[in-house]
């Protein structure tokens, strides 16, 4: 016969199988970042049948997924919530917005940043123009860091052992088209320039620029902004980089003084 367990002073009531999801969820570190179900109910205490009607939950709702050898790994949803605590514990929103704000004024035309976590980019804030355009790359949602101004560079500048575990990963899946954007000169000219720009990359009709934003020195995301190839000449796309750099190294400024 099952008893109830206790409930805890400031415990929720009746919430115990929603604490056990997120226990099971929670053993996924670092250092534990496989499980096979037997293991999960042996690490919490479950029975397996527990264990696994826990772990289909998080299957269902797309934060686990099965691996060779029978294990259980975290997928990327889990990306977007590190990005959200990330953004809800850091100055940099607090510090661009009124500055994207602004630029946006200047430049009526879209702008985002975007910050990378893992293998994607992810746009952490957006502001539209008057002329808005419909653009894939909206809050949350994960991009491939091969394709477009904002991901590659950030591909461009992650630290060198990582890019090329990443690049020796993706090249061989991409089309030579592709591959010739993220060669190492590519790249290297990316990193060095400190902006980059594409054209119909992602979304067709689109062109974008991107500039980076540092704390200390150290890159920790992209500034850029998208508009259509139709509107634009080559006197405003220079416009629109050259605004993008200065708002980009505002931004850097202020995250250097400690805003």
């Amino acid at each position: 016969m099952n008893m109830a367990r206790p409930q805890e002073p400031g415990q929720v009531a009746g919430a115990e199988s929603g604490r056990r999801v997120l226990a099971t969820l929670s053993s996924f570190t670092g250092a534990n970042s496989v499980w096979t179900v037997a293991e999960i109910a042996d690490h919490l205490g479950y029975k397996q049948s527990t264990a696994y009607r826990y772990i289909g939950i998080l299957r269902e709702t797309g934060f686990v997924e099965p691996c060779p050898g029978g294990g259980y790994r975290l997928t990327n949803k889990v990306l977007a919530l590190a990005e959200a605590h990330d953004e809800a514990r850091d100055t940099l929103a607090d510090v661009a917005r009124p500055i994207i704000t602004r630029l946006r004024d200047t430049a009526d035309e879209t702008v985002l940043i975007a910050r990378r976590r893992g293998d994607f980019a992810f746009c952490v804030d957006r502001v539209e123009s008057t002329r808005p355009v419909s653009l894939q790359f909206d809050r949350g949602q994960p991009m491939a860091l091969h394709s477009g101004s904002i991901p590659r560079l950030l591909l461009a500048t992650m630290p060198g052992p990582e890019r090329d575990e990443y690049l020796d990963r993706t090249r061989p899946l991409l089309a030579p088209a592709h591959v010739q954007m993220i060669s190492d000169q590519a790249l290297r000219a990316v990193r060095e320039a400190g902006f980059s720009q594409s054209s119909e990359e992602i979304d067709q009709g689109i062109w974008g620029t991107a500039a980076l934003i540092r704390r200390s020195g150290r890159p920790v995301a992209a500034l850029g902004t998208a508009a259509p190839v139709s509107r634009l000449t080559e006197e405003r796309r220079a416009e629109l980089t050259r605004l993008i750099i200065a708002a980009a190294e505002e931004i850097s400024g202020r995250l250097a003084d400690g805003y």
